[in-house]
């Protein structure tokens, strides 16, 4: 594993007038400095998203992601979590599947990693916890049915490089599920207090596009007023190359 340590340029106008281009970007946090403010942050953690409503969006974000994912030949569903933070998405998850999950999940606050651990054996849910970055997953290509990220890409130096090693550890017909805070007033809230790029549906489908992935559907984040204005997700399917699904005909036909 290895930890990007530069203090990250995170753009925040930009704008052209005629052969004039005028750019404005600050300082985000470094690895360090966001590890120590999730560690922080994380006894309280749990409290502030429940106050939002974020646990019942991510509910109802899951029930339509997961709609047709299936591991194979019955087999748990493998499951990647990046930023657990407390292991709401995960909770969320858990009481979505009526199948078997196989959960892995990282984090750079091994504070953050402790509180979803816990949260997680109480609730009865097992869990592979990883301190890692998420643009350098300590994992195998194609190793997961499902990756999912919420609250975390835009927090990243190099939000492309984690995009890319998600869709690395991706297997051909798996989802992923990125779920980001808007561009908005609330987003603009977020983006003051923690230094976050800022994203949109559109060019969080475009990234995705840009990954290969197919079947872009943006879902709405719950149906609270704090969560839909704060947030909003896009789920992609991995293509299944050629060879695999003619492969995967066959064995169906037999």
């Amino acid at each position: 594993m290895t930890l990007d340590h530069h203090t990250p340029q995170i753009p925040v106008f930009e704008r052209r007038f005629g052969s004039w281009q005028i750019a404005v970007s600050r300082d985000g946090f470094g690895t360090d400095q966001l590890r120590a403010a999730y560690d922080a942050c994380a006894p309280h953690w749990d409290r502030k998203i429940g106050r939002l409503g974020f646990p019942g969006a991510y509910r109802e974000v899951l029930r339509r992601a997961v709609t047709g994912l299936r591991a194979e030949d019955d087999a748990p569903l493998q499951v990647l979590d990046c930023g657990v933070g407390t292991g709401a998405l995960s909770l969320a998850l858990s009481g979505e599947m009526s199948g078997a999950l196989d959960l892995s999940a990282v984090d750079i606050s091994p504070v953050m990693l402790e509180e979803a651990s816990a949260n997680l054996l109480r609730a009865g849910v097992g869990c592979r916890a990883d301190l890692a970055d998420i643009s350098a997953l300590p994992y195998a290509h194609e190793s997961f049915d499902f990756v999912m990220c919420a609250h975390a890409l835009e927090h990243l130096a190099e939000p492309e490089m984690a995009l890319a090693d998600m869709c690395r550890v991706l297997k051909p017909g798996g989802k992923l599920l990125l779920v980001t805070t808007r561009n908005s007033v609330f987003g603009t809230f977020v983006h003051l207090k923690w230094r976050t790029h800022r994203f949109d549906a559109a060019m969080v489908h475009r990234q995705l596009l840009r990954r290969g992935l197919e079947d872009l559907t943006e879902l709405q984040v719950g149906k609270g007023r704090w969560t839909r204005c704060w947030s909003t997700a896009v789920v992609g399917r991995k293509p299944i190359a050629k060879e695999t699904e003619a492969r995967d005909d066959a064995k169906n036909a037999a």
